[in-house]
């Protein structure tokens, strides 16, 4: 084979970024200094709040939100089985149960009516995924806590750019989580970011990333221990770079999904995504393509290996992993076992080109002639 490999994920890095981490470099400053403050005001005004708070990952914004909104132990948190396992550690870590509840088979968000199942006197807070940069359905989830002391954290980790009838992710909710990781639009290396406009919670949140003391105000959080968990300078200089691309990563990324699923469109052993609904944007972090037959995913994804493609098992149900076998189910989660058994994320990334996605789709279609 003699095709250059096609990665799943690469992110899109230039001379811009280089230059920001040779000032950063020059300025003998590596944390807590100006290009943390830039990237922060940068990233609240792309979410729509008031503030921002650099972190050292998704998970440790997700885990800090809840830690700012007091969440104790004994507290339950709803999210869902099928996403990324760090949002359900993030939960566990804060101290907090997690009630894990079904997907919509559809937008493979969060299903609002089996929420309302799951929903008790213990619950203080959801952490509402915005899988796969589709926004999740936030006004129905605010209608179904109307008038209950529940608190709502979006994690938008992979949805940076993404729009909710015409409104950003990150600044829906109490609170946003963003993540940075070498896969996102936004890519840093390692990184995250916390969104919102409660200037309390704010404080707090920079309080708890930094060993409980925030030194802006020179307040130390009363009750609780902080993790040591910034942004660097360089990470934030990068990041800075990144959002200033962002729109042109998200075009192409739009550009790449819709060929896909023109190219796929005829294949009956597939399901493709759902197109956004109206005034909503859908952040592509990648494919998720749907294999009709779950015995022929994984057959699938090693044929594509054979041509050199890369692809993802996005993602396993968290209740099938080792941490949370046990863990408060309220309802069957029978659309995320399905989902779990027949999703393949393809490449889809700003890097790639017409020629590479040409030949993911006539590989998969070579596939299915078989």
């Amino acid at each position: 084979m003699t095709d250059e490999r096609i990665a799943l994920a690469r992110p899109w890095l230039g001379d811009e970024e280089q230059a920001a981490l040779s000032a950063v470099l020059h300025s003998n400053i590596l944390s807590r200094g100006n290009a943390l403050l830039a990237f922060e005001k940068n990233m609240a005004r792309l979410a729509g709040t008031d503030a921002a708070v650099g972190v050292n990952s998704g998970t440790s914004a997700i885990q800090i939100a809840l830690e700012a909104l007091d969440i104790q132990p004994g507290d339950e948190v709803i999210t869902v089985s099928y996403t990324f396992i760090g949002t359900l550690n993030a939960i566990t870590r804060a101290g907090a149960t997690p009630v894990l509840v079904d997907i919509d088979p559809a937008t493979l968000n969060i299903d609002p009516k089996r929420l309302a199942e799951a929903l008790t006197d213990r619950t203080r807070a959801i952490v509402v995924v915005h899988l796969f940069g589709r926004p999740a359905p936030i006004d129905e989830i605010r209608r179904l806590i109307q008038g209950r002391p529940i608190r709502i954290i979006e994690d938008a980790c992979e949805a940076i750019g993404a729009r909710y009838r015409g409104r950003p992710a990150g600044g829906l909710a109490d609170a946003g989580t963003f993540g940075f990781y070498p896969n996102k639009p936004v890519a840093t290396g390692e990184g995250g970011m916390i969104t919102a406009s409660d200037p309390d919670f704010i404080t707090r949140c920079r309080q708890l990333r930094n060993q409980g003391l925030d030194p802006l105000t020179g307040q130390r959080h009363p009750t609780r221990a902080g993790l040591s968990a910034r942004l660097s300078e360089l990470q934030a200089a990068v990041g800075t770079v990144q959002l200033q691309r962002l729109e042109q990563s998200l075009n192409r990324r739009e550009r790449l999904a819709e060929a896909y699923i023109e190219r796929l469109s005829t294949l009956a052993n597939v399901e493709l995504p759902a197109p956004a609904e109206a005034n909503d944007r859908i952040s592509w972090f990648t494919f998720p393509l749907r294999v009709i037959a779950a015995e022929r995913r994984d057959a699938l994804r090693d044929f594509l290996a054979e041509q050199q493609i890369e692809t993802g098992l996005y993602f396993q149900p968290a209740h099938h992993l080792p941490p949370y076998r046990d863990a408060a189910l309220r309802h069957s989660l029978a659309t995320s076992e399905d989902i779990g058994q027949r999703c393949l994320a393809l490449p889809l990334h700003p890097v790639m080109d017409m020629d590479q996605l040409d030949r993911i789709c006539s590989a998969i279609v070579s596939f299915f002639k078989r």
